[in-house]
């Protein structure tokens, strides 16, 4: 099975391994050999995760063929070593969204929320003093940034969106971008379109990278939090 993975440089001062065809699976590594073992094990897990939710099995990952399809280095070599968002616009990027690929990206997204959820509901009272002890921010902020960043993903692509509500607690700013998330995918299928933000380019698969990139890495930060 062939597995086209994406390389980003300068995400954090790591390389970023994208799985082009596995949206909401990706890995670090401080090298190439680093990043692509991790990304392997990352591929299980992901594959595990998605084995449980799913009522069947998406995919089967037997004789795997990993390749490095597409790789992306910023022209400022700064960005090599500080912290930075990944910003990379693959050639992958460019190619239209199927209706399965947005079903199963509205399932993951789905099932990420749940998981977010499910831990904030069973969540020590210490652990919220703990996170903001050790990060300076509490954990409604860190939930609230999160439904923010998703809405600016979304706002990338020009949508016509309602004012994000600023003033809202953090889970019903989380609901707001579910709704919107919900609401807008389906149209995505097959659009091929391209939009410029401050430089960055941006399309409907560049962006679902991006959603559940940002989605599982805060439910992972405030796991490590509270773990």
């Amino acid at each position: 099975m062939l597995i086209r993975v994406g390389l980003e440089y300068g995400v954090g001062g790591r390389i970023l391994a994208w799985a082009l065809d596995f949206s909401g699976c990706f890995a670090y590594g401080q090298a190439d050999a680093e990043v692509m073992l991790n990304f392997a094990r990352s591929l299980l897990a992901y594959e595990a995760w998605i084995n449980l939710h799913a009522d069947q099995a998406w995919f089967n990952l037997i004789n795997l063929d990993f390749r490095i399809v597409e790789v992306f280095k910023p022209e400022n070599s700064s960005r090599l070593e500080g912290s930075s968002k990944p910003a990379a616009f693959f050639e992958d990027d460019f190619r239209a969204l199927t209706q399965d690929e947005v079903q199963h990206v509205l399932a993951v997204y789905s099932w990420q929320r749940e998981e977010l959820l499910a831990g904030l509901e069973f969540m020590p009272e210490a652990a919220y003093d703990c996170a903001e002890q050790r990060t300076g921010k509490t954990i409604p902020v860190m939930v609230s940034q999160m439904a923010l960043d998703c809405y600016d993903i979304l706002a990338a692509l020009k949508l016509p969106l309602p004012p994000f509500p600023t003033k809202n607690e953090a889970l019903a700013q989380l609901d707001f971008t579910t709704e919107l998330v919900r609401g807008t995918l389906p149209a995505w299928v097959g659009v091929e379109a391209i939009w410029e933000v401050s430089g960055e380019l941006w399309s409907p698969r560049k962006a679902i990278r991006h959603m559940l990139w940002r989605q599982r890495e805060g439910i992972e930060q405030i796991k490590a939090l509270v773990g």
